[in-house]
């Protein structure tokens, strides 16, 4: 069972085409697998990610990309695609070294009002290691 096989699953094909609208360079590598009103399941070849120096493992900078995005995109599409979605604060905290493979952001609405948004944003590795965690809130307008 793949983390997609846990959220049931509304259409995919209008937030992956918005990646392509609005990060078109994210586009190829950022795939949308399954979406509901309250949470998103995104994947990310982590060989096509930012690498840090020292043991050549995803930097601290692309975790933090793809923990906004999934947040970004799971309120998109909550919101619409006309509505405005400003980051606000992060706490993230990189965990552990991921393994090669697929990453796997899950993202999870925790809080929706008329002007913010929090989102929870869990990121695992090939071997379903959770070795991200971030809390993000939004300003929705």
């Amino acid at each position: 069972m793949t983390a997609a096989d846990t959220v049931a699953a509304e259409n995919t094909d209008d937030i992956n085409a918005l990646i392509g609208k609005e990060f078109p360079w994210l586009a190829s590598d950022h795939v949308v697998a399954a979406v509901t009103e309250g949470q998103l399941v995104m994947e990310a070849r982590s060989e096509s990610l930012e690498r840090g120096p020292a043991e050549g493992t995803v930097s601290g900078p692309a975790q933090f990309r793809m923990a906004d995005l999934a947040g970004y995109l799971l309120i998109k599409h909550r919101s619409g695609a006309d509505c405005s979605v400003r980051l606000r604060t992060v706490s993230l905290s990189c965990l552990d070294a991921p393994a090669p493979g697929v990453l796997t952001a899950r993202a999870t609405m925790l809080r929706h009002s008329k002007r913010n948004a929090e989102v929870r944003v869990d990121i695992c590795d090939a071997r379903d290691n959770r070795i991200c965690a971030a809390s993000l809130l939004y300003s929705v307008r």
